[in-house]
């Protein structure tokens, strides 16, 4: 059963989202915990999955890939496995989503140029069990959150 996070969890979310790359002594100097307690807790959420990874955030832009689409695909009744794992072998799908409505999966795709982008979408579109795709562009991202950023956010908010 997965519980919510306590306060010192959240805390120590959120001063990980302030600064990533601080230290356990550092947490828990600025959180005014032990060490260990640290170290546990951090280990306990990386368990979970609830943290996933100390990795950098990449502004897709910054890192070259201008172009954002979302694309919607209709697949084959009970197809839904095997064409999750080929979208998974395309590096520009950077997330898969089932939904309901119209479409089965939700993809968010990044690409260097429009051509790049038709492209991926070829490579979509012709896997075996996609019926049908529908593309939409970003024209602008105003807004990107974390769920780290929602933590910090909720934390400020209480405080």
């Amino acid at each position: 059963m997965v519980t919510a996070l306590d306060r010192s969890d959240q805390l120590l979310i959120s001063a990980l989202r302030r600064r990533p790359r601080a230290s356990v002594s550092e947490l828990a100097r600025r959180l005014s915990l032990a060490r260990g307690t640290i170290r546990t807790r951090l280990d306990r959420l990386e368990a979970r999955d609830v943290i996933r990874g100390y990795g950098p955030d990449v502004d897709a832009s910054a890192a070259g890939f201008d172009v954002r689409a979302f694309t919607t695909l209709s697949i084959a009744q009970g197809r839904h496995d095997p064409t999750v794992a080929r979208l998974k072998m395309i590096p520009e799908v950077v997330e898969i989503h089932t939904v309901t409505g119209a479409g089965d999966l939700l993809l968010r795709i990044v690409a260097t140029t429009n051509d790049h982008l038709h492209e991926v979408l070829q490579r979509v579109a012709s896997l075996p069990d996609v019926d049908r795709t529908e593309t939409q562009l970003a024209l602008a991202t105003p807004l990107q959150r974390t769920v780290a950023d929602l933590i910090a956010h909720e934390l400020d908010r209480s405080s």
